[in-house]
């Protein structure tokens, strides 16, 4: 009886993981990282002759987490790759660019979106067999909303944070206590380093949308990736590797 109640036991854990490994394939996994890591080029941790090495290792690392969660069932990833971080409200004050992007920390943001893209292409074609997925351009999305205001996009101030306090309203931390904009469905970015729900809004839909496929998702759109409906892949490269070498010469 103890051997029968034992088979019973393992056939239904069986089934159970089963189940439960068909829905990880089936499900979507979101990742967004390596916004954060940048700030050690500004606070000293880092500068920019460590910039090769240090983009090798986010990207690694990036790579291995996606790697183990292969392991463990997922096969479909959605990953957004950094933003424009030199237009962050927060960084224009920092580095004293009130009325421009800081090209140089811009610079390391493509970088690091180049590699991820090419690393994350090898990685699936050597030891990711099933994986299917799309790298939303986050920096390029953020970068038309910023760089072209007069799009009819409802976006109106794009340099400014809603809430803060001090030049751009950007030097000091969001609080119950800090200066609020009247209408923050007008602007890009919440706070010093966030962007506004109103910016990620138009940012989703730009992500599932087939129609900005060559634009700001690649290899397939986010809507294609979930309805499994796949388009021929683009050339990555061919948008970013000039900013990739262009880095080379600034370090």
């Amino acid at each position: 009886m103890f051997a029968d109640t034992k088979a019973t036991m393992i056939k239904a854990n069986k089934l159970g993981n089963n189940r439960v490994n068909r829905l990880l394939s089936q499900s979507l996994f979101l990742i967004s990282t390596a916004g954060n890591d940048f700030l050690a080029f500004g606070d000293g941790r880092a500068t920019r002759s460590d910039a090769s090495a240090y983009i090798a290792k986010m990207v690694t690392t990036y790579l291995k987490h996606i790697k183990e969660l292969y392991r463990l069932g997922a096969r479909r990833l959605g990953l957004l790759d950094a933003l424009p971080i030199g237009c962050l409200p927060g960084c224009r004050t920092s580095f004293g660019h009130d009325d421009a992007c800081d090209a140089a920390a811009n610079s390391l943001a493509r970088r690091f979106n180049a590699l991820l893209r090419l690393e994350m292409a090898s990685a699936k074609a050597a030891s990711m067999p099933g994986m299917e997925y799309s790298i939303a351009s986050i920096y390029g999305i953020f970068s038309d909303m910023i760089t072209n205001p007069e799009l009819d996009n409802g976006l109106q101030e794009a340099t400014s944070a809603c809430c803060g306090g001090g030049r751009l309203n950007a030097e000091l931390d969001c609080s119950a206590s800090s200066n609020l904009c009247t209408d923050r469905d007008g602007y890009v970015f919440w706070d010093k380093v966030h962007g506004t729900q109103a910016a990620y809004q138009r940012a989703v839909a730009a992500m599932f949308d087939g129609a900005a496929l060559t634009k700001f998702t690649e290899p397939v759109s986010f809507g294609q990736l979930i309805t499994g409906k796949q388009a021929a892949p683009v050339a990555v490269l061919d948008k970013l590797e000039r900013p990739y070498v262009d880095l080379e010469a600034e370090i």
